[in-house]
């Protein structure tokens, strides 16, 4: 088809609709991204933007390792990707699925390897892996910048004659009279643009669009703000260290540099919330505070001598199933839009895949020579009980 004389616009320029934008240029489509601030300065900017590969699922694992082999390969300087490797510490009850899960990711090319506490120890002496019964190991994942990412896809989608629009709040999106067909994108000045096609990277704030646009329903997605700690390693930890996923203590640790650790919570009823993100809250609580670090001194017996910097809350768009919906929009009632949306907080550790996927959504093409079936993520799945299954919980 020919793509450059229809109008597409992509609405929400985090890491999902910078990757989406870029695709779309990269194909010869005639895009605009748009954004009420600056490209990642909304949930963006708050990701702790861990790059791993362990999921239970393995279409998802499919679209970790090919984002991940995206991201790694970037130049340092655009990327800023840190190779510091992730260890999941797991109990003895997750043996079983972990063992399973494992050999399921190797076979793909995601390579993970399970080991012992004895073998944990010797390779991470400053970790007591007391309570964990055994640990896998992604020598390959790590973590990176959220911000530097998405403006490499937005320089990027630039060069490429993507249109850029920052600074500009949507107020709606209207359709044709009488019609389902989406006409045009109204913004808060009152002005308005003529589109063919607009998808809504949208975030927390998807509904709220959504319902000013007059849509039939809402999406099933609830908005949960999650905890983050910061806090500054004493001096015998300066060295980076793995991203730690410390399941017996529902926690996670992630390393910032030479002298910084982020730490969050992976305790599932945190997404049980559902908020108006207008009001997320400022001020992680000190019960909340001090429950992180009891956790990683627990975990990680030098961070005693350690100190807490600061705090933050990050929203996450969560789907009943925690995986995103991505799809057109005739069902409820706006054709021709679509979205990329309750990504659950996997968002940015799957931005190349998604931004592949949604382009191939948009465009009815196949743009990459890896294949990811969008249909996997219909909205159509809630109503009709096909939710993606995970072999445990928050993978």
């Amino acid at each position: 088809m020919n793509t450059s004389n229809k109008r597409i616009f992509v609405i929400g320029a985090g890491s999902t609709g910078s990757s989406t934008a870029y695709h779309l240029a990269k194909a010869g489509a005639n895009v605009t991204l748009i954004d009420r601030a600056i490209p990642a300065s909304g949930m963006t900017s708050l990701s702790t933007a861990i790059i791993r590969t362990h999921y239970t699922n393995e279409f998802v694992a499919n679209m970790a390792l090919y984002s991940r082999n995206i991201l790694r390969v970037l130049p340092e300087a655009e990327s800023r990707f840190v190779r510091s490797g992730f260890l999941m510490l797991v109990t003895e009850e997750m043996k079983d699925a972990i063992r399973g899960n494992v050999k399921k990711l190797n076979r793909i090319g995601a390579r993970n390897e399970m080991l012992d506490l004895t073998e944990a120890s010797k390779k991470f002496p400053w970790i007591d892996f007391s309570g964990s019964a055994y640990c896998i190991w992604e020598p390959e994942s790590g973590y990176t910048d959220p911000a530097a990412i998405t403006n490499h896809y937005v320089t990027k989608a630039e060069e490429m004659g993507c249109g850029l629009l920052t600074g500009r709040t949507v107020a709606r999106l209207e359709r044709t009279p009488g019609s389902k067909k989406i006409e045009s994108i109204l913004f808060q000045d009152g002005t308005r643009l003529k589109c063919d096609k607009v998808i809504l990277c949208t975030n927390v704030w998807t509904n709220k669009l959504l319902s000013e646009s007059g849509a039939t329903e809402l999406l099933p997605i609830r908005v949960a703000p999650h905890p983050v700690g910061v806090f500054i390693k004493p001096h015998s930890l300066r060295n980076a260290g793995p991203v730690v996923s410390d399941r017996p203590n529902k926690a996670y640790y992630r390393p910032e540099g030479q002298s910084l650790t982020l730490v969050g919570s992976l305790d599932p009823q945190l997404d049980e919330v559902d908020i108006n993100p207008e009001d997320c809250p400022r001020n992680v609580p000190f019960e909340t505070i001090t429950q992180f670090s009891k956790a990683i001194s627990g975990r990680i017996p030098s961070m005693q001598e350690g100190e807490f910097r600061s705090s933050y809350f990050g929203m996450y768009d969560i789907t009943p199933d925690e995986h995103p919906i991505i799809d057109e929009l005739s069902e409820i009632g706006l054709q021709d839009a679509y979205c990329c949306v309750g990504l659950s907080g996997h968002g940015f550790k799957l931005c190349p895949a998604l931004g592949l996927m949604n382009s191939e959504m948009i465009l009815e093409t196949k743009e990459g020579e890896i294949e990811f079936d969008r249909l996997h993520f219909a909205l159509s799945r809630f109503k009709e009980g096909n939710l993606i299954r995970t072999t445990y919980p928050r993978t």
